[in-house]
């Protein structure tokens, strides 16, 4: 039986608005925004892995791959396409 889908959004939720300021954070620049990013977020998302087969739903699509998953510790994920 295959694994439940796991969506992953980035704005919002992986780089959060308003962090607290002892949430772990650091601030990295990715096509010109400040993206606030935690290797502790690549650490339960690896854990999850083990359950649910892990996909990028973020307006991101493949550079959540080359920007994102290296910095929190994920390998590439499947994209859901939201672009033409």
């Amino acid at each position: 039986m295959p694994k439940p889908l796991l969506f992953l959004d980035v704005d919002g939720v992986l780089n959060p608005v308003c962090p607290h300021p002892d949430a772990g954070f650091d601030t990295h620049a990715l096509f010109g925004h400040a993206v606030l990013l935690s290797t502790r977020h690549g650490e339960w998302l690896r854990e999850l892995a083990g359950t649910y087969e892990l996909v990028w739903a973020t307006t991101w699509e493949d550079h959540a791959n080359t920007h994102i998953a290296p910095v929190i510790g994920l390998d590439s994920l499947p994209v859901v396409r939201f672009s033409g």
